[in-house]
Protein backbone atom coordinates (compact mmCIF):
# COMPACT_ATOMS: atom_id res chain seq x y z
CA UNK A 1 0.00 0.00 0.00
CA UNK A 2 1.14 3.66 -0.87
CA UNK A 3 -0.54 6.74 0.37
CA UNK A 4 -0.04 10.45 -1.23
CA UNK A 5 -1.21 13.54 -0.04
CA UNK A 6 -2.86 15.10 -3.07
CA UNK A 7 -2.93 18.73 -4.05
CA UNK A 8 -6.20 19.20 -1.64
CA UNK A 9 -4.92 17.83 1.15
CA UNK A 10 -6.53 14.85 0.94
CA UNK A 11 -4.95 11.27 1.38
CA UNK A 12 -5.65 8.62 -1.00
CA UNK A 13 -4.26 5.09 -0.63
CA UNK A 14 -2.99 2.46 -3.79
CA UNK A 15 -2.78 -0.85 -3.35
CA UNK A 16 -0.68 -3.03 -5.66
CA UNK A 17 -0.27 -6.73 -5.11
CA UNK A 18 3.27 -8.08 -3.75
CA UNK A 19 5.96 -8.14 -5.72
CA UNK A 20 6.71 -11.50 -6.84
CA UNK A 21 10.31 -12.55 -8.85
CA UNK A 22 9.73 -13.50 -11.86
CA UNK A 23 8.92 -17.32 -12.72
CA UNK A 24 11.53 -19.07 -13.81
CA UNK A 25 11.10 -20.42 -17.41
CA UNK A 26 12.81 -23.78 -16.68
CA UNK A 27 12.08 -26.87 -14.25
CA UNK A 28 12.54 -26.39 -10.98
CA UNK A 29 15.39 -29.50 -11.20
CA UNK A 30 16.16 -28.40 -14.54
CA UNK A 31 19.96 -27.59 -15.92
CA UNK A 32 18.76 -24.03 -16.96
CA UNK A 33 17.49 -23.88 -13.66
CA UNK A 34 20.65 -24.53 -11.83
CA UNK A 35 22.73 -22.65 -14.30
CA UNK A 36 20.66 -19.38 -13.69
CA UNK A 37 20.93 -20.22 -10.13
CA UNK A 38 24.60 -20.10 -10.39
CA UNK A 39 25.43 -17.38 -12.46
CA UNK A 40 23.33 -15.56 -9.92
CA UNK A 41 25.70 -16.93 -6.42
CA UNK A 42 28.20 -15.24 -4.51
CA UNK A 43 30.88 -17.80 -5.65
CA UNK A 44 30.07 -16.74 -9.64
CA UNK A 45 30.23 -12.89 -8.51
CA UNK A 46 33.45 -13.21 -7.10
CA UNK A 47 35.29 -14.80 -9.77
CA UNK A 48 37.41 -12.26 -11.35
CA UNK A 49 35.68 -10.72 -14.70
CA UNK A 50 37.87 -12.77 -17.17
CA UNK A 51 36.67 -16.19 -15.57
CA UNK A 52 33.45 -15.22 -15.96
CA UNK A 53 33.25 -14.39 -19.60
CA UNK A 54 35.44 -17.56 -20.72
CA UNK A 55 32.88 -20.04 -18.35
CA UNK A 56 30.02 -18.31 -19.75
CA UNK A 57 31.39 -19.31 -23.54
CA UNK A 58 31.83 -23.18 -22.50
CA UNK A 59 28.50 -23.25 -20.12
CA UNK A 60 26.58 -21.77 -23.19
CA UNK A 61 27.31 -25.58 -24.56
CA UNK A 62 25.19 -27.00 -21.67
CA UNK A 63 22.46 -24.53 -22.24
CA UNK A 64 21.24 -26.02 -25.74
CA UNK A 65 19.54 -28.35 -23.50
CA UNK A 66 18.35 -26.40 -20.47
CA UNK A 67 15.37 -28.60 -19.75
CA UNK A 68 16.68 -32.01 -18.99
CA UNK A 69 17.08 -32.71 -14.95
CA UNK A 70 20.38 -31.82 -13.76
CA UNK A 71 20.07 -35.14 -12.22
CA UNK A 72 20.00 -37.58 -14.91
CA UNK A 73 23.07 -35.98 -16.66
CA UNK A 74 25.60 -38.73 -16.70
CA UNK A 75 29.69 -38.67 -16.89
CA UNK A 76 29.25 -40.17 -20.28
CA UNK A 77 27.32 -37.45 -21.74
CA UNK A 78 29.34 -35.05 -20.57
CA UNK A 79 32.39 -37.04 -21.92
CA UNK A 80 30.71 -37.02 -25.59
CA UNK A 81 30.25 -33.00 -25.22
CA UNK A 82 33.59 -32.87 -24.03
CA UNK A 83 35.23 -34.76 -26.97
CA UNK A 84 32.29 -33.29 -29.66
CA UNK A 85 33.78 -29.90 -28.86
CA UNK A 86 37.17 -30.86 -29.12
CA UNK A 87 36.42 -32.53 -32.84
CA UNK A 88 35.41 -28.96 -34.12
CA UNK A 89 36.75 -26.53 -32.06
CA UNK A 90 39.57 -28.13 -30.72
CA UNK A 91 41.42 -29.63 -27.83
CA UNK A 92 41.70 -26.38 -25.94
CA UNK A 93 38.23 -25.46 -26.16
CA UNK A 94 37.07 -28.85 -24.48
CA UNK A 95 39.63 -28.07 -22.02
CA UNK A 96 37.53 -24.95 -21.62
CA UNK A 97 34.49 -26.53 -21.41
CA UNK A 98 35.93 -29.43 -18.84
CA UNK A 99 37.06 -26.12 -16.43
CA UNK A 100 33.69 -24.42 -16.58
CA UNK A 101 31.83 -27.52 -16.31
CA UNK A 102 33.34 -28.89 -13.25
CA UNK A 103 33.19 -25.58 -11.09
CA UNK A 104 29.68 -25.22 -12.08
CA UNK A 105 28.58 -28.89 -10.76
CA UNK A 106 31.15 -28.78 -8.31
CA UNK A 107 29.28 -25.59 -6.94
CA UNK A 108 26.08 -27.85 -7.77
CA UNK A 109 27.17 -30.60 -5.07
CA UNK A 110 27.96 -28.28 -2.49
CA UNK A 111 24.21 -26.74 -2.69
CA UNK A 112 22.69 -30.13 -3.26
CA UNK A 113 21.13 -30.06 -6.26
CA UNK A 114 23.07 -33.17 -6.79
CA UNK A 115 24.81 -36.42 -4.57
CA UNK A 116 27.94 -36.09 -6.88
CA UNK A 117 29.75 -34.33 -10.02
CA UNK A 118 29.26 -35.59 -13.19
CA UNK A 119 32.39 -34.00 -13.79
CA UNK A 120 34.31 -36.04 -11.44
CA UNK A 121 37.96 -36.79 -12.33
CA UNK A 122 36.74 -35.64 -16.21
CA UNK A 123 40.25 -35.09 -17.33
CA UNK A 124 41.16 -32.45 -20.06
CA UNK A 125 42.70 -33.98 -23.59
CA UNK A 126 46.43 -33.70 -24.17
CA UNK A 127 46.12 -30.36 -26.23
CA UNK A 128 50.11 -30.13 -26.71
CA UNK A 129 51.12 -26.58 -27.21
CA UNK A 130 50.04 -24.52 -29.68
CA UNK A 131 52.51 -23.93 -33.11
CA UNK A 132 54.76 -20.77 -32.70
CA UNK A 133 54.24 -18.47 -35.89
CA UNK A 134 57.35 -17.80 -38.38
CA UNK A 135 58.53 -14.44 -39.58
CA UNK A 136 57.58 -15.69 -42.96
CA UNK A 137 54.05 -16.85 -41.50
CA UNK A 138 53.40 -13.68 -40.25
CA UNK A 139 54.47 -11.80 -43.66
CA UNK A 140 51.89 -14.01 -45.43
CA UNK A 141 49.06 -13.46 -43.45
CA UNK A 142 49.27 -9.78 -43.47
CA UNK A 143 49.24 -9.94 -47.05
CA UNK A 144 46.09 -12.04 -47.69
CA UNK A 145 43.72 -11.68 -44.73
CA UNK A 146 41.16 -9.26 -44.55
CA UNK A 147 41.68 -5.75 -42.92
CA UNK A 148 40.20 -6.95 -39.00
CA UNK A 149 42.19 -9.95 -38.91
CA UNK A 150 45.43 -8.75 -40.48
CA UNK A 151 45.48 -5.78 -37.97
CA UNK A 152 45.32 -8.01 -34.69
CA UNK A 153 47.66 -10.36 -36.10
CA UNK A 154 50.34 -7.23 -36.78
CA UNK A 155 49.57 -5.81 -33.33
CA UNK A 156 50.17 -9.45 -31.87
CA UNK A 157 53.47 -9.23 -33.75
CA UNK A 158 54.51 -6.01 -32.21
CA UNK A 159 53.54 -6.31 -28.94
CA UNK A 160 53.24 -9.92 -27.88
CA UNK A 161 50.26 -9.90 -25.93
CA UNK A 162 47.48 -12.75 -25.52
CA UNK A 163 44.71 -12.43 -27.38
CA UNK A 164 41.98 -11.05 -24.43
CA UNK A 165 44.75 -8.43 -24.17
CA UNK A 166 45.36 -6.96 -27.14
CA UNK A 167 41.23 -7.27 -28.04
CA UNK A 168 40.68 -5.10 -25.12
CA UNK A 169 43.66 -2.47 -25.96
CA UNK A 170 42.01 1.03 -26.22
CA UNK A 171 43.58 4.27 -28.39
CA UNK A 172 43.24 5.41 -24.80
CA UNK A 173 46.37 2.90 -24.12
CA UNK A 174 48.27 4.29 -26.80
CA UNK A 175 50.04 7.51 -26.24
CA UNK A 176 51.60 7.64 -29.95
CA UNK A 177 54.69 5.66 -28.70
CA UNK A 178 53.92 3.25 -26.63
CA UNK A 179 51.21 1.03 -25.03
CA UNK A 180 50.02 1.58 -21.17
CA UNK A 181 47.57 -0.57 -19.75
CA UNK A 182 47.15 -3.86 -17.47
CA UNK A 183 47.12 -7.17 -18.12
CA UNK A 184 43.81 -9.08 -18.13
CA UNK A 185 45.15 -12.69 -16.28
CA UNK A 186 47.92 -11.19 -14.20
CA UNK A 187 46.87 -7.68 -13.38
CA UNK A 188 50.18 -6.41 -14.44
CA UNK A 189 51.05 -2.99 -15.36
CA UNK A 190 52.23 -2.84 -18.54
CA UNK A 191 54.32 -0.28 -20.83
CA UNK A 192 55.10 -1.52 -24.09
CA UNK A 193 57.41 0.98 -26.63
CA UNK A 194 56.32 0.89 -30.05
CA UNK A 195 58.74 0.77 -32.93
CA UNK A 196 58.25 3.49 -35.41
CA UNK A 197 57.15 1.10 -38.04
CA UNK A 198 54.04 0.41 -35.53
CA UNK A 199 53.54 3.27 -34.24
CA UNK A 200 53.55 4.67 -38.10
CA UNK A 201 50.79 2.54 -38.89
CA UNK A 202 48.77 2.48 -35.76
CA UNK A 203 48.26 6.42 -36.49
CA UNK A 204 46.90 5.91 -40.22
CA UNK A 205 44.33 3.43 -38.82
CA UNK A 206 40.84 3.81 -38.62
CA UNK A 207 39.03 4.43 -35.10
CA UNK A 208 35.90 3.16 -35.56
CA UNK A 209 35.45 1.79 -31.62
CA UNK A 210 37.22 2.40 -28.55
CA UNK A 211 39.34 -0.32 -28.91
CA UNK A 212 42.12 -0.40 -31.48
CA UNK A 213 41.14 -3.56 -32.92
CA UNK A 214 37.35 -4.39 -34.33
CA UNK A 215 35.40 -6.23 -36.35
CA UNK A 216 34.33 -5.00 -39.96
CA UNK A 217 31.20 -3.97 -38.58
CA UNK A 218 33.62 -1.40 -36.40
CA UNK A 219 32.31 -3.11 -33.16
CA UNK A 220 34.99 -4.31 -30.28
CA UNK A 221 36.05 -8.27 -31.07
CA UNK A 222 34.12 -10.65 -28.93
CA UNK A 223 37.52 -12.66 -28.10
CA UNK A 224 35.94 -16.62 -29.26
CA UNK A 225 34.24 -15.29 -31.75
CA UNK A 226 37.44 -13.76 -33.00
CA UNK A 227 39.55 -16.96 -32.55
CA UNK A 228 36.75 -18.72 -34.90
CA UNK A 229 36.92 -16.44 -37.82
CA UNK A 230 40.66 -15.83 -37.66
CA UNK A 231 41.21 -19.67 -37.86
CA UNK A 232 38.46 -20.10 -40.74
CA UNK A 233 40.36 -17.03 -42.58
CA UNK A 234 43.79 -18.22 -42.08
CA UNK A 235 42.50 -21.85 -43.30
CA UNK A 236 41.52 -19.79 -46.46
CA UNK A 237 45.35 -19.00 -47.41
CA UNK A 238 47.43 -21.58 -49.36
CA UNK A 239 50.84 -22.15 -47.81
CA UNK A 240 49.82 -21.93 -44.13
CA UNK A 241 49.95 -24.60 -41.76
CA UNK A 242 46.00 -25.40 -40.53
CA UNK A 243 47.59 -25.38 -36.98
CA UNK A 244 48.24 -21.47 -36.48
CA UNK A 245 46.42 -19.38 -33.67
CA UNK A 246 46.75 -15.72 -32.79
CA UNK A 247 48.44 -17.02 -29.88
CA UNK A 248 51.30 -18.62 -31.75
CA UNK A 249 51.75 -15.06 -32.97
CA UNK A 250 52.80 -13.91 -29.07
CA UNK A 251 55.07 -16.71 -28.89
CA UNK A 252 56.82 -15.97 -32.45
CA UNK A 253 57.62 -12.65 -30.59
CA UNK A 254 59.07 -14.19 -27.56
CA UNK A 255 61.01 -16.46 -29.97
CA UNK A 256 62.10 -13.32 -32.09
CA UNK A 257 63.29 -11.40 -29.22
CA UNK A 258 65.22 -14.59 -27.80
CA UNK A 259 67.10 -14.81 -30.86
CA UNK A 260 67.88 -11.41 -31.03
CA UNK A 261 69.81 -11.91 -27.72
CA UNK A 262 67.39 -10.59 -25.35
CA UNK A 263 67.16 -12.23 -21.49
CA UNK A 264 64.67 -14.40 -20.32
CA UNK A 265 63.66 -11.68 -17.94
CA UNK A 266 63.90 -9.12 -20.60
CA UNK A 267 61.26 -11.30 -22.50
CA UNK A 268 59.26 -11.64 -19.64
CA UNK A 269 58.81 -8.06 -19.91
CA UNK A 270 57.62 -7.47 -22.82
CA UNK A 271 55.12 -10.34 -22.37
CA UNK A 272 54.08 -10.26 -18.83
CA UNK A 273 54.83 -13.58 -17.65
CA UNK A 274 55.22 -14.18 -14.35
CA UNK A 275 57.92 -17.42 -14.49
CA UNK A 276 61.01 -17.77 -16.21
CA UNK A 277 60.02 -21.28 -17.17
CA UNK A 278 56.75 -20.15 -19.54
CA UNK A 279 59.07 -17.90 -20.82
CA UNK A 280 61.53 -20.78 -21.36
CA UNK A 281 58.75 -23.12 -23.04
CA UNK A 282 57.52 -19.62 -25.41
CA UNK A 283 61.00 -19.83 -26.75
CA UNK A 284 61.88 -23.47 -27.60
CA UNK A 285 61.71 -22.92 -31.58
CA UNK A 286 64.79 -20.26 -31.28
CA UNK A 287 67.67 -21.20 -33.43
CA UNK A 288 69.73 -23.35 -31.22
CA UNK A 289 72.98 -23.49 -33.63
CA UNK A 290 72.68 -19.31 -34.03
CA UNK A 291 72.69 -18.90 -29.93
CA UNK A 292 75.23 -21.53 -29.42
CA UNK A 293 77.52 -19.72 -32.03
CA UNK A 294 76.78 -16.19 -30.31
CA UNK A 295 77.58 -18.02 -27.03
CA UNK A 296 80.85 -19.24 -28.03
CA UNK A 297 81.96 -15.75 -29.39
CA UNK A 298 81.56 -14.99 -26.04
CA UNK A 299 84.90 -16.73 -24.98
CA UNK A 300 87.89 -15.60 -24.69
CA UNK A 301 90.00 -15.72 -27.46
CA UNK A 302 93.19 -16.98 -25.98
CA UNK A 303 92.12 -21.01 -25.37
CA UNK A 304 89.09 -22.06 -24.16
CA UNK A 305 90.03 -21.03 -20.74
CA UNK A 306 90.96 -17.75 -21.61
CA UNK A 307 94.57 -18.94 -20.24
CA UNK A 308 97.53 -18.06 -21.78
CA UNK A 309 100.55 -20.74 -22.82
Amino acid sequence: MVRKTLADGTVREYRYPPHKAPASRFGAESLGALIQAYKASPEWVNLAEHTRTVYSVYIRDLERDPHTEVARITRRDLLAMRDAIASTRGHGAATGFVRAASAMFTWAVDREWIDHSPMYKVRTLPGGHLATWTAQHVRVALKHLPQPFAHAVFLAAATGQRRGDLLALRWLDYDGAALRFVQIKTRMPMVITLAPIVCEALDIWDRPATTILSNEDGDPWVPQRFTERLSRALGKIPGLPDNLGIHGVRKFRATELAQSGATVHEIAAVTGHRTISMVQLYTQAVDQEALAKRAMRRLPRKGTTGATK
